[in-house]
């Protein structure tokens, strides 16, 4: 019997279409991400699925069956697993199908849909997701072709305009403010081991700041990186010592409730009058800041947000360039979903890629290792378009049939 026909789509909620205390609540740490997965892998209707949780959005890929709504899925598993009512925050949900899915996961890779444009730590990101769905085997064959074509969009986007240029990311913007509010002698906590904070004592070293305090759940991690950098360690449970002294908190952990309270801030703000800044990027947040002294500027990712508004007109003029690599690509991709409902244009589709496969082999001692690679990208580029051009073709014959 004939395969029932599955359809692409993507529901999601990020920084854009709600605030990051909204966003919180559906948040998904890596042990939720697994117990996700299977939950969702074994339900009717998904034949694969992959997730994508990072600060700024949570999103759902599916390969579902037609007569299957993706809001009733989700309504199920965060009732079921997390006891929240998705209903209550639907409008802040957004729904996309096959070509429009791929065509926003091509954008979001690119880091179009980002708090900064162009940041480069979500296409890592985004190939952890993948890589956690795949060995889940939780991925279908329409998802690793999604996911694939989305890893060459954000390879070719990169390589062939500036978006992207100088790494941008959430932390670099961190970088930014640091450098702008605090003086090379200001002490720094840096709470929390990760990429971040790993990047921010990077950084800090590099432009001249060498007081830093590590702080960690677990003390010989944060050790690590004070002998590396000559800071002090602590664990959480003295993070009142830790930051007595401090001008500077910089928090990302993966904490799920405040690992500083106001009554910790206030108290050591009182005593040493050197607290002057927060930077909280941890989704939820690390730093309870409500009742905390006015005097200390506070930086979460929504004001993140109103930071970076005015800091990225020059990347827009790539934008052009950039879109007309994704158009193509979701092309592509829109012809092969089209070739997998018709048997007979999957047979030649397949045929066709064996043939150039057999001549690329018949050439490949003729051709340097470079030639052949060109000849192998080129060859692919070209039947790709011209089966899209072909699927666009029967599929127009058939709808003038149907009309006839």
């Amino acid at each position: 019997m004939k395969d029932e026909k599955l359809k692409l789509v993507v529901i999601g909620i990020s920084h854009r279409t709600a605030s990051i205390s909204e966003l919180e609540a559906f948040q998904l740490t890596k042990t939720e991400l697994n117990s996700a997965l299977d939950y969702l892998k074994s339900m009717d209707g998904i034949a694969g699925i992959t997730i994508i949780s990072t600060c700024n959005r949570v999103e759902f890929y599916l390969a579902l069956k037609n007569n299957f709504d993706s809001l009733d899925i989700i309504k199920k598993f965060y009732l079921d697993e997390k006891r929240i009512d998705v209903f209550e925050r639907k409008e802040n949900f957004y729904n996309y199908t096959d070509g429009d899915a791929a065509n926003h996961l091509f954008k979001v890779i690119c880091g179009f849909d980002s708090m900064v444009l162009g940041e480069y730590q979500i296409q890592g990101q985004i190939k952890e997701a993948y890589s956690i769905a795949c060995s889940e085997k939780a991925a279908d064959k329409i998802l690793h072709k999604l996911f694939h074509a989305a890893f060459r969009v954000g390879k070719s986007v990169r390589s062939k305009t500036k978006i992207g240029s100088g790494k941008q990311s959430v932390s670099g913007i961190a970088f930014q403010i640091l450098q702008e509010k605090l003086n090379k002698n200001d002490s720094i906590a840096l709470v929390g081991v990760n990429q971040n904070t790993k990047i921010i004592a990077e950084k800090l070293s590099a432009a001249g700041y060498s007081n830093f305090v590590f702080v960690n759940r677990t003390r010989y991690k944060a050790e690590k990186l004070a002998d590396q950098y000559s800071g002090c360690a602590f664990d959480l449970e003295n993070i009142q010592e830790a930051i007595s002294n401090v001008s500077c908190i910089f928090s990302c952990t993966g904490a799920q409730d405040f690992i500083v309270q106001s009554g910790i801030i206030n108290s050591v703000y009182i005593k040493s009058n050197q607290l002057k800044l927060i930077i909280d990027i941890a989704v939820p947040r690390d730093v309870e800041t409500i009742g905390i002294p006015k005097a200390i500027q506070v930086f979460d990712l929504e004001e993140l947000k109103n930071y970076l508004k005015n800091k990225q007109k020059e990347i827009l003029l790539d934008l052009p360039i950039a879109n007309e690599i994704i158009e193509d690509e979701v092309e592509l991709f829109k012809a092969w979903i089209e070739s997998q409902s018709d048997e007979t244009m999957a047979y030649y589709d397949e045929k066709i890629e064996l043939l150039r496969l057999q001549y690329l082999n018949e050439i490949k001692e003729q051709l340097s290792y470079e030639d052949y690679r060109a000849f192998d990208k080129f060859s692919k580029s070209l039947l790709h378009r011209i089966k899209s051009t072909v699927h666009q073709v029967v599929k127009t014959n058939k709808s003038d049939k149907i009309a006839s």
